[in-house]
């Protein structure tokens, strides 16, 4: 079964190279053009994952996670930011937000965030 990937974005041309990405790892990408489109789509399908490229400032993109989560908190979050990684994490910190995207994402920084998704779920192993 498929699971779905909800791109929120603005720019959808910086994604065309990195589509076949979750495709071929076995992932239904839908994409929304704004947040309100995001929300909305949140709210009917669920998705397991959303990622936010909406050029959002760091307070915004904080708002944003938090309108997501309020929606449903068990949905995974990651976004695109030039911020530096210490800075977005703290600028995000509580949110449990997957990871930050460069603002040119390409497939290896697809892969790295369907590994990092999929690590999440990975079955506990036993204890020895």
């Amino acid at each position: 079964m498929a699971a779905d990937i909800l791109l929120a974005t603005s720019r959808p041309d910086v994604w065309n190279a990195c589509l076949s990405v979750f495709g071929d790892r076995g992932y239904v990408v839908r994409r929304a053009v704004d947040m309100a489109d995001c929300l909305a789509v949140v709210r009917s399908t669920a998705p397991r994952l959303v990622v936010l490229d909406l050029d959002l400032d760091p307070t915004a993109l904080r708002r944003a996670v938090i309108d997501v989560l309020m929606i449903n908190a068990a949905v995974h979050t990651a976004a695109v930011t030039n911020l530096e990684e210490e800075a977005f994490h703290d600028a995000m910190e509580g949110l449990g937000m997957l990871m930050s995207l460069p603002t040119s994402p390409g497939p290896h920084d697809v892969e790295r965030l369907l590994d990092a998704l999929e690590a999440l779920e990975l079955p506990n192993s036993p204890s020895a």
